[in-house]
């Protein structure tokens, strides 16, 4: 499977809803296992179908998984598979088309990262506990129950397929403030790509969150 390119602040793609999945057909399979990978690789516990530039009400989760580095020319791991350059064990994928939430309870915050906004976190207030309705890769609707950092992933990801990203959370004179951040390192980024130069980022982990 290949990995797919995730977008990222500003890309106007974050910004568009996604449209609901009338039909859930064969095709989404390749779609649901390329988001896998991708989530994997980069890596992070969930990704939106905007993410990756398509607007369709699909993501996918794992919050259960462990992660660790694979080194160039290592022998392959005789437990867990090898996505990118990390490990993966412990594999608990979950893919959730046309998500509902239909009940909420009480308050948490944690430190949210993004796959999309690189580099930048913050505490936004969500539910602490879910249920959940939508329907699985083989079109069947099924209810889930999440607290945690599960109930807090399906909020973030569920956010991207309304258009939005956990900055727009904030108040709106630090929204401000991290958006003229992000567009100044974006540019900075691109720069150093046109340039041949080598970009300093901290190596992600899949213990910080990063939906």
């Amino acid at each position: 499977m290949a990995i797919l390119k995730i977008y990222t602040f500003p890309d106007d793609v974050l910004t568009k809803k996604a449209a609901p999945i009338a039909r859930v057909e064969r095709e989404l399979y390749g779609l649901a296992d390329q988001m896998l990978e991708t989530m994997y690789d980069a890596p992070g516990i969930g990704l939106a179908a905007n993410q990756v530039g398509i607007l369709q009400r699909i993501l996918v989760l794992d919050t259960d998984y462990d992660l660790e580095e694979f080194e160039e020319g290592a022998e392959p791991p005789t437990v867990g598979e090898v996505v990118g350059k990390n490990i993966i064990k412990n594999r608990k994928p979950k893919i959730i088309i046309n998500p509902e939430i239909i009940l909420k309870e009480g308050k948490t915050a944690i430190s949210e990262g993004c796959l999309s906004v690189p580099e930048f976190t913050a505490e936004v207030p969500r539910f602490e506990k879910l249920k959940l309705k939508y329907q699985d890769i083989d079109g069947v609707s099924k209810l889930l129950s999440a607290d945690g950092l599960l109930a807090i992933a399906i909020q973030h990801e569920m956010d991207h397929l309304d258009g939005k990203l956990f900055i727009d959370r904030l108040s709106p004179l630090k929204k401000e403030k991290v958006r003229k951040l992000l567009r100044e390192e974006r540019v900075l980024r691109e720069l150093q790509d046109a340039e041949g130069q080598p970009q300093s980022k901290k190596k992600r982990k899949k213990r910080d969150f990063n939906p």
